[in-house]
């Protein structure tokens, strides 16, 4: 497969097998997505791993915590927040492997936009490699990652942004294709198209 075969065909990966994806594997892919380019003298991305059954459950409880703490299931019914919590702590621990993304965060703005960028670009090439060996990923950016408590229960310091989580498994169900991207022409203007030269 080429890389624009790649790029091209990745989908997001919502059912996967409850097959384990060895810690061994992890890190072939890990090393290989640390390639992406980044600005700081050392890579501004670091992840926690959380596969053990003891880990997930932690995992999913904080989550849940942090939903309550954040205010997010006030509107819900008693009924729906123990179907909300089943399903998702369910998830959690049947979903093979998560990994927490986290990157650099200072006081320096241009150095956070930096560090954002550039582990995205670690993602994304996470995502690429983990494609080959028929392991999908879904990226998620739940609340949790504006909530100060969630931070400390799971040992975030401070100078750590958390950009979301890769839930990831060996593909079980493979989406259909995305529909067709918009034309390079659509969002793509040359500069004197902009202003007056």
């Amino acid at each position: 497969m080429s890389i624009l075969e790649a790029i091209k065909n990745r989908r997001t990966i919502r059912d996967t097998k409850k097959d384990p994806v060895s810690e061994e594997i992890l890190m072939e892919l890990l090393e290989a997505a640390s390639y992406a380019p980044f600005h700081s003298k050392e890579e501004p991305w670091q992840f926690i791993m959380v596969s053990e059954e003891k880990e997930k459950e932690f995992y999913a409880s904080k989550i849940v915590d942090s939903y309550q703490r954040m205010e997010l299931t006030d509107t819900y019914t008693v009924e729906k927040i123990k179907k909300s919590v089943e399903f998702f702590s369910t998830y959690i621990i049947e979903t093979p492997m998560h990994l927490i993304i986290t990157t650099e965060h200072t006081e320096n703005e241009k150095k956070n936009l930096e560090a954002i960028g550039a582990t995205c670009s670690f993602v994304q090439n996470l995502q690429l490699a983990a494609w080959e060996k028929n392991i999908g990923m879904v990226w998620r950016t739940n609340p949790y990652i504006f909530d100060n408590q969630f931070y400390n229960e799971m040992g975030i310091p401070e100078n750590r942004k958390i950009l979301g989580a890769l839930h990831i498994g060996y593909i079980n169900t493979l989406p259909k294709a995305t529909k067709k991207r918009k034309h390079p022409s659509e969002w793509t203007i040359k500069l004197s198209q902009n202003i007056t030269l």
